[in-house]
């Protein structure tokens, strides 16, 4: 048993082990070594980073006091002294630690490389362009000037994004809700009442449901929202893309042929690119494509009139009219729809504002329509007092202003209308709801022979005095006098007036023996046009000269349309009931180099060419528009002029007579000679 030590044992004992660890050689530190421990404890240095070292100087620091510390234990061990009982041995040595303190320091800038670019749309990017305009104009002169060398250079990696596109954070939550089963019952009530099934091709069927608040279905109040409706507009385009991408790249020209290449075949073939649905599903219905214009500031918008066409068949008048605008984007859907009361027979763009759409009714009617605005009502319409006919309205031209002329920003040039009632009135759109019209002409039936072709008339003619104004047909401007305009009729006549003569005709030639139809001017000559008719001829005429020049004639069918190639100045196309005809003066005058027929059970109306003229919009009367591009094409020559006229002076080789005025009238070409394409 161990004896209790008393407190002055034990005292002694402890103030014997202090003085023996004080002399210890170990504990005897320098004056200098106090001073400078003195100066660590101070509260001041504490709160200082005193080491400036890595975390692995620090463990390998700790590993060395480990080695040095083991390494004095040995060699004290014998000048140790013991008092009392033998400690105890510890089954774990201590583990010796440092404590060690972080703090923040000031930023300390390894590497930085600015950049030397800025985008221009942003306040930076105007700075440094007028910075550098001011370093240009520092260094102007001849003493100023410094060696510069251009060089381009690519980054390592691309710039997939900019930081305009990136967007903030979704936060998401979560929400708790209760339903009980009468409510869940009543919801699919709802759905139930609500959903309907929509045909789609005929054959599929596809549920649409729509959701009801207090009795009010909810989409037909989404559906009137202007930006719920742009949405919707781009999506569809954006769908339709995925089908139709081959066909829009070749209605851009995206891909034009190689001159060089070796397999070039010249087969003057047409392809069929998509097919635009008709108004209504009902085969039975009126529906034909009546009229086609392509918008003049952008060729990818077109509108389309539907109607009536042939009157043979009909048993009694629709009652229905219908004029929609369509974009190649999407070939699929219409982008604006506007149903009338009555069918719709033309349509035309304004070439001065190309959002302004005039109208023409089979009631006589003519209104103006602003696309850009598809939930407003018409601009104006004609009324009864200036335009009191109730006759189809059958051709418009919008007048293009002279240069004489002085038209404020917000003046728009006025349009004629001609109708099967004989007149052609000039409308003028003012402040109003109403158009304000002027008859121009009305135009009563031609007597005794005329000038232009011979029409044999019968020996015992009897007269119909039922009607004895004719009907206007087609109207046409002339290319370089904004006053001039062209008037075909039921009789094959062509009259030629003025705006600034009304009530009365400059000129009138007979042009075919039948109904005149169409008249188009050469692009490459303002001199130079063609007519068509129902008589199954197209003929070609020079103004000074009364008899054609060219008659081509192929088909025993009436000619619906014929127009001037815009590419290519000796070709033309004409269609007819069943066949798109194309014809090329260099080869042949007697027949057409290639007919094409996409469907020959529904007959064709009426066709338009695109801007660039490459592509061709056909309608037919089934309301179907067919848009067809030209393949196997020949190469447009550089000089279209000369090739039209040494096509022509080959032509005219069997009738000198005829040749010789032709010569006489000289350069029948546009005064600098440039192209011009009229309105179709």
């Amino acid at each position: 048993m161990s004896r209790p030590l008393n407190k002055e044992y034990r005292a002694a004992d402890f103030q014997q082990l202090s003085q023996l660890i004080q002399n210890h050689p170990l504990m005897k530190t320098t004056r200098t070594e106090e001073l400078s421990m003195q100066k660590f404890r101070t509260p001041e240095y504490r709160t200082k980073c005193v080491m400036r070292a890595s975390l692995d100087d620090i463990a390998q620091g700790i590993n060395m006091y480990k080695l040095q510390l083991g390494a004095e234990r040995k060699t004290s061990k014998a000048e140790s002294v013991t008092f009392g009982p033998p400690p105890r041995k510890s089954a774990k040595a201590a583990t010796p630690f440092i404590k060690v303190l972080l703090r923040k320091t000031a930023l300390v800038v390894l590497f930085e490389r600015p950049s030397l670019t800025a985008e221009l749309d942003t306040e930076e990017g105007r700075q440094v362009q007028a910075d550098n305009q001011l370093y240009e104009e520092l260094l102007a002169g001849t003493d100023k000037s410094r060696r510069t060398v251009d060089a381009d250079t690519q980054t390592i990696e691309p710039l997939l994004k900019s930081r305009l596109v990136n967007t903030e954070r979704l936060r998401t939550d979560q929400v708790g809700s209760y339903v009980s089963n009468f409510e869940m019952f009543d919801t699919y009530k709802d759905l139930e009442a609500s959903t309907k099934s929509v045909p789609i091709d005929g054959a599929q069927q596809m549920e649409v449901t729509t959701y009801r608040l207090g009795g009010v279905d909810q989409f037909v109040e989404i559906n009137q929202l202007p930006s719920f409706r742009l949405a919707l507009m781009l999506t569809m385009r954006i769908l339709a893309s995925n089908v139709f991408e081959p066909q829009q790249r070749r209605f851009r020209n995206m891909q034009p042929p190689d001159p060089l290449a070796e397999d070039v075949k010249f087969k003057y073939r047409l392809q069929l690119l998509w097919k635009l649905s008709s108004p209504s599903p009902v085969a039975r219905e009126q529906q034909a494509v009546t009229s086609v214009c392509f918008c003049p500031s952008n060729g990818d918008i077109m509108a389309v009139s539907y109607g009536i066409y042939t009157y043979a068949k009909l048993g009694r008048k629709p009652r229905r009219g219908y004029v929609y605008v369509w974009n190649i984007k999407n070939p699929v859907n219409p982008e604006r729809c506007y149903n009338y009361a009555v069918p719709v027979v033309v349509v035309q763009f304004s070439p001065g504002s190309p959002q302004l759409l005039a109208i023409g009714l089979h009631n006589g009617d003519v209104e103006v329509r602003d696309i850009s605005q598809p939930d407003q009502p018409a601009l104006a319409r004609s009324q009864r007092a200036t335009s009191p006919y109730f006759d189809p309205v059958t051709a418009i031209k919008w007048i293009p202003p002279s240069d004489n002329d002085v038209l404020a920003e917000q003046d728009i040039t006025p349009f004629l209308a001609a109708s099967q009632s004989g007149a052609v009135i000039k409308y003028q759109l003012i402040t109003s709801p109403h158009l304000l019209g002027f008859e121009q002409q009305h135009f009563q039936r031609a007597e005794a022979e005329l000038e232009g072709i011979s029409v044999t008339q019968p020996a015992h003619r009897v007269p119909l005095l039922a009607n004895r104004y004719v009907q206007c047909l087609e109207l046409a401007l002339d290319p370089l006098q904004s006053d001039l305009y062209y008037v075909l009729t039921d009789e094959g006549t062509m009259y030629k007036c003025s705006t600034n003569y009304p009530l009365q005709h400059l000129e009138l030639r007979q042009v075919h023996e039948t109904a005149a139809v169409c008249m188009d001017f050469s692009p490459w000559s303002p001199k130079l046009y063609l007519t068509c008719g129902s008589d199954w001829c197209i003929r070609i005429w020079m103004a000074g000269i009364l008899l054609p020049l060219i008659t081509l004639q192929h088909h025993l069918s009436p000619v619906h349309c014929a127009r001037w190639s815009r590419t290519h100045s000796t070709i033309l196309v004409s269609l007819s009931h069943s066949t798109i005809d194309i014809w090329d003066l260099r080869n042949s005058t007697l027949k057409p180099v290639s007919s094409t027929t996409i469907d020959a059970k529904i007959h064709y109306t009426t066709f338009c060419f695109s801007h660039c003229g490459r592509c061709l919009a056909v309608g037919n009367e089934a309301g179907n528009l067919l848009m067809l591009a030209f393949e196997d094409m020949p190469f447009p020559p550089h000089f279209q002029y000369k090739q039209l006229k040494r096509a022509l002076y080959k032509a005219l080789e069997l009738d000198p007579e005829l040749l010789q005025k032709v010569k006489s009238v000289g350069p029948f070409h546009y005064p600098n000679g440039d192209k011009h394409t009229s309105d179709q």
